[in-house]
């Protein structure tokens, strides 16, 4: 997955108006990548926009648009899960250790 990929502000504005996100969340996911230098991997990128409320078909889209295959998307969703199993895992096990 590694490489550089780049997409202009204004069309990635564009692009999530299309899907309904409304200006305010745009605006403030914009800034969120203000903060960060406008550089994000595309695995926080996808968090953000599953933050947004975007469907998995519709981050697809956006990360294709940006020019990354789908072998790489794949593998940028496979970590988002594996994330969150262990999220989860740690909220449920609590594990003493008695020595």
């Amino acid at each position: 997955m590694a490489g550089t990929y780049m997409i202009n502000k204004i069309e990635l504005k564009r692009i999530l108006n299309s899907f309904g996100i409304n200006i305010r969340s745009v605006e403030g996911t914009l800034g969120a990548l203000d903060k960060m230098h406008k550089n994000v991997n595309a695995i926080e990128f996808a968090k953000m926009l599953f933050g947004l409320g975007l469907k998995q078909v519709q981050v697809e889209t956006i990360l294709r648009r940006i020019g990354i295959d789908d072998l790489a998307i794949s593998d940028i969703f496979d970590r988002i899960d594996e994330d969150k199993i262990h999220q989860s895992f740690g909220r449920v096990v609590e594990l003493g250790v008695d020595l």
